[in-house]
């Protein structure tokens, strides 16, 4: 069997029935007990209910529940096991009458999970977060935390997947269920609470979620403004270049070069004017990019059947119009606003610090800090590029619960 760190927390209080106290250990017992039994273990328990499946009238044999480490390291004793359950006060867990095995109570079957019991759920789950990760904090820490407080019936902890070391690690937030509403508010009302000196930030279940949600409305609009800025600094850029002015090659040879590349443009039209060779030596294809409009109209007028001869080699050429001049141009457009940008933060990361650098001999450099909360976005890599460059950077984006092997 697998237990998620999901854990029952309960208190339980003492039996008026027999009058009998409880110990601590028989009362982590009945927790650990309890939680395998409970709603929220058995809603997705595939071990447990394979077990309770196989015997008539739902009985889990003590033999079986001792194989689970949690419930073995309190006592590896069935009578001590069973004469603790026998003093809970929750009447969820039944005993067989040769005391061998365990079963949850016929008369409190399992709620069918749907969005009402869900939403129920969440009314009276209360979100905590600030049990210092890096500490290693324990389940057993939780529960011991948390054993003060009446009526907790599950703790989660809240996981993430960490790519480097491919774990699930703990995220320092927990979410806590208490058996109803009152009790939740209750443990809301005698805050605040510290858990090695650090004071705990605690809420509701349904307003963290709310909160997330606005956070991530409120990242989603920067991000959108950002987009929107980006889109129309790039249409005002591209609303400048000239159109009829851009021409596509294909056919270079492996020593053609940009200069040969102008040097029979030009023996052709020495009237045109260059505003970029997007082209590399060792290329079979590049653009020719010109300064006014319809220039590469212009020179394809010179050309017989689009063909234009280079460093001997018999060059093809195609004048781009409608979505492949637009594609293009969009392109131009994006790495022009990426150079205006780069040399825009360059010129601000070295402002003030001309002094400082000739002090040390030009080799101070300024340090950037990503600092993420438990809950943030991974800071994003931004690639600069040149105009000759034919590529966008990609940022593929990243929680998921965590569940430790028993």
């Amino acid at each position: 069997m697998t237990e998620t760190e999901v854990q029952s927390a309960g208190k339980p209080e003492e039996n008026t029935e027999n009058s009998e106290t409880v110990s601590k250990t028989e009362a982590a017992i009945i927790r650990q007990l309890e939680y395998y039994f409970g709603d929220a273990n058995m809603a997705k328990d595939k071990f447990m209910k394979d077990q309770i499946a196989k015997e008539e009238g739902g009985w889990v044999p003590l033999d079986v529940l001792l194989t689970f480490k949690r419930l073995k390291a309190l006592s590896e004793d069935k009578k001590v096991i069973v004469d603790a359950i026998a003093k809970s006060d929750e009447g969820l867990i039944e005993i067989s009458e040769d005391r061998e095995k365990l079963r949850r109570h016929p008369e409190r079957p399992l709620p069918e999970m749907n969005e009402q019991l869900r939403q129920e759920i969440y009314g009276r789950t209360v979100y905590v977060k600030g049990f210092a990760p890096q500490h290693g904090t324990t389940m057993d820490e939780l529960v011991e935390f948390f054993e003060p407080h009446e009526k907790v019936t599950n703790i989660v902890m809240r996981k993430y997947h960490d790519k480097p070391t491919k774990k699930y690690l703990f995220k320092g937030s927990v979410l806590v269920t208490f058996v109803n509403k009152e009790q939740c508010e209750k443990f809301l009302a005698q805050g605040p609470y510290k858990y090695k000196g650090k004071e705990l930030i605690c809420k509701m279940q349904n307003d963290y979620y709310e909160s997330k949600k606005e956070e991530i409305k409120q990242r989603a609009d920067k991000i959108e403004e950002r987009r929107r800025k980006k889109e129309e600094g790039n249409n005002a850029l591209l609303a400048q270049l000239p159109t009829g002015a851009c021409v596509f090659l294909e056919g270079f040879g492996k020593e053609t070069t940009r200069e040969s590349i102008k040097a029979a443009i030009l023996a052709l039209d020495d009237t045109l004017e260059f505003a970029y060779i997007d082209f590399q030596k060792g290329d079979e294809r590049g653009y020719v990019r010109f300064n006014k409009a319809d220039a590469g109209k212009q020179l394809l007028e010179k050309l017989t059947d689009n063909k234009i001869k280079i460093d001997d080699v018999e060059i093809t050429a195609e004048l781009l119009v409608d979505d492949k001049e637009t594609e293009y141009l969009k392109k131009i457009a994006e790495e022009q606003a990426k150079r205006k940008a780069n040399a825009k933060n360059k010129g601000r990361g070295n402002r003030g610090n001309n002094n400082r650098n000739n002090h040390s001999g030009g080799n101070n450099k300024r340090k950037r800090e990503t600092n993420a909360d438990e809950d943030g976005e991974p800071p994003v890599k931004k690639d600069g590029a040149g105009e000759k460059v034919d590529k966008a950077p990609a940022a593929p984006p990243a929680q998921s619960e965590a569940k430790a092997a028993d």
